[in-house]
């Protein structure tokens, strides 16, 4: 993909962004990730109806903490992991105590419902991490589907999402 818009824009990128490519690279590196069959998840939340309390929590990142839960547990619960799970974030923080309070949270949570099995959380820079730039794609998808109301870029993956959330925490 990188070397094709090389040949667009005359230089490799660094990092594939979302925003970044042009509606055709778009589009050919979602069916590129809709081919290799992948299985993605995402829980879209209309945050002016997020509760004030979650808004107010003292901890700035429970919610993020809650839906990255709440996600694995479904990938769990619906045995789509037989194996020990490593979870990829982004670098992009640079405050200690979020990362801190992840690495603890996630496998406090998650690891009673892997029985023998584990998780294990690392951290990487997206521009060394094809994965984190395939979910800033995915991501970038579900955003303009809800938020801008085309959904050209999510229907390419649709079939792929096994988990597929329109709303959590607060009142509907």
């Amino acid at each position: 993909m990188k070397s094709k818009i090389k040949g667009l824009k005359g230089k490799e990128p660094v990092e594939l962004h979302f925003h970044d490519m042009s509606p055709e690279i778009k589009m050919e590196f979602l069916t590129c990730l809709a081919e290799l069959k992948g299985r993605f998840g995402y829980i879209h939340v209309q945050k002016e109806k997020i509760d004030k309390e979650f808004q107010n929590h003292p901890d700035n990142n429970l919610i993020y903490n809650l839906m990255l839960f709440y996600l694995i547990e479904n990938l769990v619960k619906s045995g789509y992991s037989a194996e020990h799970i490593t979870v990829y974030v982004d670098q992009r923080s640079t405050d200690r105590a979020i990362k801190r309070d992840l690495a603890r949270y996630l496998p406090m949570k998650v690891n009673p419902l892997l029985k023998d099995r584990r998780l294990y959380v690392k951290w990487e820079r997206s521009h060394n991490s094809r994965g984190i730039q395939c979910a800033d794609s995915i991501c970038g998808s579900v955003y303009r589907k809800f938020e801008k109301n085309d959904s050209r870029y999510y229907d390419v993956i649709k079939p792929n999402f096994i988990i597929a959330r329109d709303y959590l925490f607060g009142k509907v």
